[in-house]
């Protein structure tokens, strides 16, 4: 039976917009990376290196609270889980704003991080048994821009007055305001019926991994890009000439973009596929990126800057509508949090590690762009072998008939 079966409308939509409000807060690290990155830089005294570092921990975090919701999703009382993993995160956001020492910073960004990942996987495995997944996606990826705007705007006016405990603590209130949420939640979880078949295209039968497997791969070149280059945005704007006051307005206005990204993306994908739209994104991406590493000037800055923010969003959401293509039963989509948690851990790191040998911006503008331009390459082979399975599926089935 599905959990939604016995709700009225109005129950449905409420838990709908519980499990967004849940899966928003829950991210709010990851919207504010670059801002932590440079504030550990200009509070604490931390080098680009190592401030890389302590955001990889905070995402390693993230990946180890996925993969554990992901583990135990059948077994869990959601609103007890999902309360509690939200208090663990706040509990440790708190006990972060005293500590300036490297390693037990570390330590308690890495707990910090899993009860966060813990609640953003259970928000996302609960929002793709709804009737309406796509939709309350959409919605989700939308309101994750309008809440990139308001961190964006909000965190370096703490660091400023405060320093870098000023958002850790804000952070804290955001996760501990979210717990208030928790008990609209289903207890226990049930198997959702499989929705209904997308038009025109050939379902994949269960038990085929390659082409999901595939997918989350994709995700995570992807999401290294994003890491490597997001982590250190603030950073880069400032050594490419742009005053800090400047980087802090553009990371703010190019959120616009990504609304506007959300809002066309549907539009786009009916009229050109939703394969072409996701591998033309990405090959943009990838290649404004390179042309930025050879060519690092303020005005590339600004350009590659607005090229990220006009496709991050959007190749997310063709990035999860591939995989509820070739996975209907949803199972890989539980598991695009640890795919983002293990790339935007990795992706900073290597940024950190590139920067430490001295090799500047312009190596890790180039890591960035090749990541998403392997990321293109896995998601066109992907595309050829599905239209191939599924001519495949379809001579089968004539020849059944």
């Amino acid at each position: 039976m599905c959990p939604t079966a016995t709700k009225t409308g109005f129950q449905q939509r409420v838990l709908v917009w519980a499990e967004i409000a849940l899966a928003i807060g829950s991210v709010a690290p990851i919207l504010g990376m670059p801002i932590i990155v440079g504030a550990l830089q200009d509070g604490w005294g931390y080098s680009a290196e190592y401030a890389g570092y302590v955001t990889s921990i905070d995402l390693l975090g993230l990946l180890a609270g996925s993969i554990t919701t992901s583990a135990l999703a059948r077994h869990l009382d959601w609103r007890w889980y999902v309360g509690g993993a939200l208090m663990l995160s706040a509990v440790f956001n708190v006990l972060c704003a005293p500590i300036h020492s490297l390693v037990p910073l570390c330590s308690f960004r890495f707990v910090a991080g899993f009860g966060s990942g813990a609640t953003y996987a259970a928000s996302l495995t609960l929002l793709s048994r709804q009737a309406a997944p796509v939709r309350a996606f959409s919605i989700l990826i939308l309101l994750q821009v309008v809440a990139n705007a308001v961190v964006l705007f909000a965190f370096p006016l703490l660091s400023e007055r405060w320093g870098p405990a000023s958002i850790f603590l804000a952070i804290a209130g955001v996760l501990a305001a979210s717990v208030a949420v928790a008990p609209l939640l289903p207890r226990r979880d049930r198997t959702a019926p499989a929705p209904a078949p997308l038009r025109g295209a050939q379902r994949r039968q269960p038990g085929v991994p390659l082409l999901p497997a595939l997918c989350l791969m994709a995700v995570g070149l992807f999401y290294v890009t994003i890491g490597s280059y997001w982590a250190y945005a603030e950073r880069m704007g400032i050594e490419f000439g742009i005053s800090a006051q400047e980087v802090h307005w553009l990371l703010s206005a190019g959120v616009l973009l990504s609304a506007a990204a959300c809002v066309s993306a549907r539009r786009v994908g009916h009229r050109f596929g939703q394969s072409r739209s996701l591998l033309a994104a990405l090959a943009f991406l990838a290649a404004t990126l390179l042309i930025h590493g050879a060519f690092p000037t303020a005005a590339m800055f600004v350009i590659n800057l607005a090229v990220l923010q006009l496709c991050w969003n959007f190749i997310d959401i063709f990035q999860l509508g591939t995989l509820a293509i070739v996975d209907p039963s949803g199972r890989a989509a539980a598991l695009v949090p640890a795919a983002q948690g293990a790339a935007l851990a990795a992706g900073p790191a290597a940024a950190g590690f590139i920067l430490g040998l001295g090799k500047g911006y312009t190596a890790v503008l180039l890591l960035a762009g090749s990541t998403s331009a392997l990321a293109a390459a896995t998601y066109a082979v992907v595309h050829g072998r599905y239209r191939k399975e599924s001519v495949i599926a379809t001579i089968s089935l004539e020849q059944a008939e």
